[in-house]
């Protein structure tokens, strides 16, 4: 759609949802700005914000500053609850690189090895192995 825009194809883009349309608040405010840029009205019909006038666009900016703000505060309890549990002595599961792991499930299937043995040796619950084996396609294990 951008494509089209950058081209001047379209006046307005109207939207269902804000979220429908962006996934995150920066993303959400980087189009709207080129989309200011380009002449282009940008309306969003669940939230009735039409921000082709200053009231709209005053409550858009309100807006995605405020789950911008959620965000970070979503955030900071998380990290703060880690280093509580750390803490208290607490496991805690660390990041686990899905590519890294997903070759190493592979592989190991490749070997006949069961999915229960699988989840133990990576430190993984049962059902993870299975989706990184899905997500990765079923044509890589067999």
């Amino acid at each position: 759609m951008m494509g089209i825009a950058k081209k001047r194809k379209i006046d307005v883009v109207l939207v269902w949802r804000y979220d429908c349309f962006a996934h995150s608040t920066q993303v959400l405010v980087n189009a709207l700005k080129k989309f200011q840029s380009l002449g282009i009205d940008f309306i969003s019909y669940q939230e009735n914000i039409d921000t082709t006038i200053p009231t709209g666009e005053l409550i858009f900016y309100v807006m995605a500053l405020l789950a911008q703000f959620k965000s970070f505060l979503i955030s900071q309890r998380v990290k703060a609850g880690m280093t509580r549990a750390k803490a208290q002595g607490k496991h805690i599961r660390s990041s686990i690189n899905f590519k890294a792991a997903t070759r190493k499930i592979i592989g190991l299937m490749r070997e006949r090895v069961s999915m229960n043995k699988i989840s133990k040796t990576l430190g993984i619950a049962y059902g993870t192995g299975y989706n990184y084996r899905s997500k990765a396609g079923k044509t890589d294990v067999l």
